[in-house]
């Protein structure tokens, strides 16, 4: 992420960010959302709800990318390399996402123990890779499967920000699109 430009306001904890080629999203400060009323008719359970699941999807997708990250380490074939460097690069975006909405809201980014969330991704994603290519696809199809299942939900609850409503969307398509893609290339691979 890059930091734009203050948000045109005295309150100088409003900021813009961008992602590489995606268009600039603005964040505000708790303190601007109870002056202006941003977010006006969400209830303080709801945004602790809310708060909750940006956690639970920014440690999903930094999961993702720690998985795809070992089947990175572990293949030699160019395509199926090149496919899942760029669903780390994808996924990564949405963690970075999900950690800034975070950031922004003054809450702390969920610490996963580096060590042990990576040694995870890694074992899981060397056992899958002993089996095959096709093995590691499959898995990687039940884990977007999840994640799919999650936008979903998180995208049917009303939550008042069509911001986020219009990323998760985008997001859940991203998402498809790899579930598609490791489908495909495990029935083409399995022949």
């Amino acid at each position: 992420f890059a930091f734009l430009k203050d948000y045109p306001s005295k309150n100088k904890s409003n900021f813009t960010l961008t992602h590489k080629k995606q268009k600039p999203v603005h964040y505000y400060s708790i303190t601007t959302v109870r002056k202006t009323g941003i977010f006006l008719g969400v209830k303080k359970t709801e945004r602790s709800k809310l708060l909750d699941k940006l956690k639970e999807f920014y440690t999903l997708e930094t999961f993702q990318v720690q998985y795809y990250k070992a089947q990175l380490s572990e293949t030699k074939n160019e395509y199926y390399r090149t496919a899942f460097e760029r669903m780390v690069q994808i996924e990564s975006g949405h963690a970075d996402y999900f950690a800034g909405r975070l950031i922004a809201e003054n809450e702390d980014v969920p610490v996963i123990t580096g060590s042990v969330f990576k040694m995870a991704g890694r074992i899981l994603g060397e056992a899958v890779e002993l089996a095959g290519p096709a093995s590691a696809c499959k898995l990687g199809v039940a884990l977007e499967n999840k994640a799919i299942d999650k936008y979903r939900e998180f995208i049917i609850k009303k939550w008042g920000d069509e911001e986020l409503r219009s990323t998760l969307m985008q997001y859940l398509l991203d998402e498809e699109f790899h579930m598609l893609w490791m489908k495909k290339h495990a029935e083409t691979i399995g022949r």
